[in-house]
Formats: structure tokens, sequence, C-alpha cells
């Protein structure tokens, strides 16, 4: 794995990873987008199986996340359009990649909040990607999005909404640990691998409270992602692969996932995949079957890879 920095075009620097296969005889590129309150880094198990597949694998750490954050920016994206910018930013590397290698496929991956940063990339954008494989994400928060979204623009008010915000972070996700008992910590709702949570909870990237700005952002994500105008855009032939834990919160269990998959099948797409792994909870990729469903994720890149890919 190699740690590099590009600048965007706001001037803002961005770190990212890359991982190439030992031969580099790369096939196609997979392009990750991590989810809230973690970093690229916590991909590395999968993107060291995909290189064994021939992928060389990209993902950046986004705004307030990672490497890309100092200190004070943790949990922050921009004082407006944060999410718009965020979006941007990773189409941004997609471009850096495609420059990099012109005739090799450029698959999506999004989990959690980086799900709803592909969904509506792929909105805009479509004509760069060759597919995109969606984790953990969830369907329209409908009037609950609503006045979560003008509770956070109200509590954003005090200090430009810089300020970390439990409120809004126990509103969010403090109701997800209380379907798993006993509950050991308050991140039992992401894996059921002991040693993966308390990593996760040891690592100062993650877990931390975001600002409400970031709040409004996430809000105002998860409405475009949902969105049917927009979901309309999206290339009929463009393949998607929906995939969440039985027991993943984000996804309601579920029901939010199958409403996704709805989504899009009624949108049209003519290659729409549902998977919904028994068992697991949010982390799908960092579970105690993982492996399985690196194999299953696997094959279905290798399936999908496109004609003119060579």
């Amino acid at each position: 794995m190699e740690i590099l920095k590009m600048t965007c075009s706001d001037q803002k620097e961005l770190v990212y990873r890359v991982w190439l296969p030992e031969n580099k005889n790369i096939r196609s590129v997979v392009h990750i987008f991590h989810g809230m309150a973690e970093h690229g880094a916590r991909y590395d198990e999968f993107a060291l199986y995909l290189n064994g597949l021939g992928f060389a694998v990209y993902a950046q750490d986004h705004r307030g996340h990672g490497l890309t954050a100092s200190d004070d920016e943790l949990g922050w994206f921009a004082e407006k359009e944060g999410w718009k910018r965020v979006v941007e930013d990773g189409y941004e590397l997609s471009q850096l990649i495609r420059a990099t290698y012109p005739s090799k496929d450029i698959f999506l991956l999004g989990h959690s909040m980086g799900s709803f940063l592909v969904r509506y990339l792929i909105t805009l954008h479509p004509e760069l990607y060759a597919g995109v494989i969606i984790s953990g994400t969830g369907a329209s928060q409908g009037i609950v999005g609503a006045v979560g979204k003008l509770v956070a623009r109200v509590r954003s008010l005090s200090q430009k909404g810089r300020n970390p915000d439990k409120i809004l972070d126990n509103l969010s996700f403090g109701s997800f640990g209380k379907a798993f008992t006993p509950q050991k910590t308050n991140f039992d709702w992401l894996s059921r691998d002991e040693e993966i949570v308390q990593a996760y909870i040891d690592d100062p990237l993650c877990g931390f409270v975001c600002t409400s700005r970031f709040f409004v952002d996430l809000l105002d994500g998860i409405k475009l992602a949902n969105k049917k105008k927009l979901i309309r855009k999206i290339p009929k032939d463009m393949p998607i692969f929906i995939i969440s834990g039985a027991n993943d919160p984000v996804g309601g269990f579920g029901k939010g996932v199958q409403k996704v998959f709805d989504l899009y099948h009624k949108a049209g797409i003519e290659d729409v995949t549902i998977s919904i792994i028994k068992g697991a909870r949010h982390e799908i990729l960092n579970e105690t079957n993982r492996k399985e469903t690196y194999r299953v994720l696997g094959t279905w890149l290798e399936t999908h890879k496109s004609r003119h890919s060579r």
C-alpha cells in the first residue's frame, strides 16, 4: 500500500491510498469510498484480496476524516454544500485513476456514508464507471429525515456548525446498539467480530463525534441518493450490486435495503442485484464471515468487467 496526496480543484489536499497487485498486471480498478467516522486504511485486508484477483484499489480519506483531516477538522466537510464537495473530491480522484489507467474499468464501492456518496456520484458522472457496489446503505428517512435536518440546521447555527454534536450523534445512532444484547460496547452494531470492534474503538481516527454541520450535509446526501428524479439519470445498463448485513440497523435490518433495491429496479436498471447476508451486522467487510463476502464481491467484479477493458 502506498499513501499519496492530491490537490483538489479548490486547493484542498486529499490523502488517498493505493494498493497494486504484486505483479503489476492490473485488470481493473476498484475505487472505495469509506464510511462516516472511519478511514481508507480499514479496507486494507479487502484491498489485498482484490489485488490477488488483479484489481488495483484506490481509497481516499474524505474531508473531515483520516489523514486528510487535521485534528480540528474531524467530522467537518465544509461551511456550505459539503456533501457535493466530497462527491466532487471522489470524482476528481476517479479522473486521476482514469488518466493513469485509460483502458481499465473503474468500479465504485461505497460503504455506509460512502454508499450514499457513490449513489449520488453515479447520477452525475455515470460514464466513468463500469459498475457500483453499494454496501451498508439505507432508504430515505422521509418525514423523520426532514425533521432531523431541521434540527441539525438549527444546531449548526452555533459556531458555524463546527462543534462536535453529541446530541445529533445520539439521535442518529444512539439506538443502533440496543438490538444487540448483551451490549458490550456502543459499537457492537458494527460487527460480530469483537477484535474489529475494539480496534475501531482504539483508533483515534474512528468513532469520533461529527459536527452539527456535518449532519446537515449527511441528511442532504441521504435525500439526494434516494431521489427518484436523479436515479432516473443512471444508465439502464449500469450494473449495481446492493449488499448488506441482515442485522444492519442502518439498512433497517434488511427492510430499508430492499426499498433501495426497489428504487433502482423500478427505475429500469437492468442489472441490479441484492444480497442480504444472514447474521451480519453493519460492516460486512469486517464481519466474522468476511472471507465469504470477499469471494461474493470478487466474483461479481470479475463477472462484470466490461468487454472494452484490456
